[in-house]
């Protein structure tokens, strides 16, 4: 049986990737995603006997791994929803914010530069934009708030055929900053380096970073 006790970067894996199915009346947790590292970091940390295996989805070739003997109640208990929910919350947890929103950056964010014209020119800027549920990402705000200082940002709707997804911008260079800062300051545990190492170029490029 897997630990209840989990590791808040497995957590933010789990709360990006996890979904479950039912065959049989058997409830099956499993984690599918372009990227095998995060799987592999779940495999090591519950020491799974079952391997990763690739699997075509929309004509594009992916990474399942079947998480065997996870107990559902587990994450039930921290406030886990279906993917598929209306309405998914960020994990009531007291601490581990700082890893767990590190390993949701890594997977469903995307950091990258915007020209923004002003009158004495056009200027480059940071750009970080957050992907989720609406009412995750809501309380999602008021954690990076509490933590790092940045603004509480209003939930933008991701698409017009969903009334449930949204996106986050964080286009303050000292936001941006502060939120690099925040995630991957020592001691680290597990961090995705190519995700790593495009936000410290983004921060180079503007500026941030000598």
């Amino acid at each position: 049986m897997v630990s209840t006790d989990i590791n808040s970067y497995v957590l933010g894996i789990l709360w990006s990737l996890g979904r479950y199915s039912e065959d049989v009346g058997n409830k099956h947790f499993f984690l599918r995603h372009n990227r095998e590292y995060f799987l592999q970091i779940v495999k090591n940390e519950f020491d799974l006997k079952s391997n990763i295996h690739t699997v075509l989805h929309k004509n594009k070739t992916q990474y399942r791994l079947k998480v065997s003997g996870f107990d559902i109640v587990a994450l039930e208990l921290v406030g886990w929803q279906a993917r598929n929910a209306e309405q998914r919350s960020y994990p009531n947890i007291q601490d581990g914010h700082r890893d767990f929103i590190r390993a949701y950056l890594e997977i469903h964010s995307a950091i990258d530069t915007i020209t923004i014209q002003r009158k004495t020119g056009p200027r480059t800027g940071p750009r970080l934009r957050i992907y989720g549920n609406k009412y995750f990402l809501e309380q999602m705000t008021e954690v990076l708030a509490t933590e790092v200082g940045a603004g509480v940002k209003r939930v933008q709707q991701a698409t017009r055929l969903s009334e449930v997804s949204g996106i986050l911008y964080y286009q303050s260079t000292n936001e941006l900053q502060r939120i690099f800062e925040y995630v991957y300051s020592t001691p680290v545990s597990y961090f995705d380096r190519e995700y790593y190492e495009n936000y410290k170029y983004v921060l180079t490029r503007v500026g941030v970073i000598p």
